[in-house]
This record gives structure tokens, C-alpha cells and sequence, in this order.
């Protein structure tokens, strides 16, 4: 297997989406389907770092690998491209990701405190010039221009 498709099974091994996925008993026209597959769609597309859902449905397409870790068998099965964003679009206003991340903190960490130290690399804005000097400490008395008159000192 490729690095990201290890990377991605670990991925959805360590986080189960899936289990976190809401389905409405109760919904208005075609009942949404297949919500968990699009759950583990949804974290693909963030390991492999894709932008756009067009992306991640031509990577389905071609991937039979993708395509059976993420709980499709052909390439027919896979959802048009205004399902995934709908059903994405329906994560991210649930909430799907402080959900998941809660329950790893919770079930990982329990009760215990992570220490770590936190160090600021953030630039402090200075002074580029030089500040003037004052100009009371040698203060020099005023004189003609040029050279003294003969017999007159300076």
C-alpha cells in the first residue's frame, strides 16, 4: 500500500468518524444515505489534502483501494458531486470534527493534563532607525561663515 493509503487507514481506524455520524430518523424527500461512507470520504479528503470535492470523487474513480476503504465497491456507487457537498456541508454545521475530537481527548486522555511549552515566534516590531541625539549636549555657539578678519579671534 501507498503511504497515504496507510496513513489514511490509521487515520480512520484511530478516529471513527462513522460512530459520530448522525442520521435523522426523520427527513423531508430522499433520505440521506450512506452517510458513514461519506464520514470516511470526508476524512480522506483531509489526508490526502485535497481542496476541491471534484478532487476527491476523480480520486474515487480511479483508486479501487480509495474506493473499498471507503466503503464503496464500484465506481458507480460512488455519490455525485452535490451529495458529498451536502452531506459536508451537513458535518461541518453538526459539527462533526469537535465531536470527533472530543471523544479521542476523552477516551485517550481521560482526565489526565498534557504539559507542554508553548513558545512565541511571533515578530515584535522595533525601532529600524537610530533615535536622535540631544542636541543640548554640544551645543556650539553660532559664528560667521569663512574665514576671521585680520586681528579677530575666534
Amino acid at each position: 500500500m501507498a503511504e497515504k493509503l496507510k496513513k489514511l487507514v490509521a487515520t480512520l481506524e484511530f478516529v471513527r468518524t462513522e460512530e459520530h455520524v448522525f442520521i435523522p430518523s426523520y427527513w423531508h424527500g430522499q433520505p440521506p444515505k450512506n452517510r458513514k461512507e461519506v464520514a470516511r470520504s470526508f476524512v480522506a479528503k483531509t489526508v490526502y489534502n485535497l481542496s476541491l470535492t471534484r478532487e476527491l470523487i476523480d480520486r474515487l474513480k480511479t483508486s479501487p483501494v480509495l474506493r473499498k476503504i471507503c466503503g464503496r465497491e464500484r465506481a458507480s456507487q460512488i455519490p455525485h458531486e452535490s451529495s458529498f457537498s451536502r452531506a459536508f456541508a451537513e458535518f461541518t454545521q453538526s459539527g462533526l470534527g469537535q465531536i470527533v475530537h472530543e471523544a479521542l481527548i476523552k477516551e485517550h486522555l481521560g482526565e489526565r493534563v498534557v504539559g507542554h511549552i508553548s513558545r512565541d515566534s511571533t515578530t515584535i516590531n522595533a525601532r529600524e532607525k537610530p533615535q536622535k541625539k540631544n542636541k543640548t549636549q554640544g551645543k556650539k555657539e553660532k559664528r560667521k561663515r569663512g574665514r576671521p578678519k585680520k586681528g579677530e579671534k575666534r
